[in-house]
């Protein structure tokens, strides 16, 4: 069964300035891109939202913890501060990000 979330994320202290539409910005994305995919995720629909100041987007997931490897993978990484995600116990988060 698979799993989609609809996800606001915020770029995280990786992103600090980089300059929307830059080379590096594209750089960025196929980063965090790279992350979802590894995981299973394919974007579904969703992009930068200039007014929120965030990625907004719909992924679909084989299931619900290849969703919340990419949260923590992210966070991990400082590329992504995360506004709602599933919720991941100290335990867990060691074996997601490795």
């Amino acid at each position: 069964m698979s799993y989609t979330s609809v996800s606001m994320t915020r770029p995280g202290k990786a992103w600090d300035g980089v300059e929307p539409g830059s080379d590096e910005w594209a750089a960025m994305q196929e980063k965090q891109q790279a992350v979802i995919s590894e995981a299973g995720g394919t974007i579904v629909a969703g992009g930068w939202a200039v007014g929120f100041n965030a990625f907004i987007n719909i992924i679909t997931y084989p299931d619900i913890d290849c969703s919340m490897k990419v949260v923590a993978r992210l966070t991990a990484a400082n590329m992504a501060e995360i506004e709602s995600s599933a919720l991941i116990s100290p335990e867990e988060w060691a074996t997601l990000i490795s």
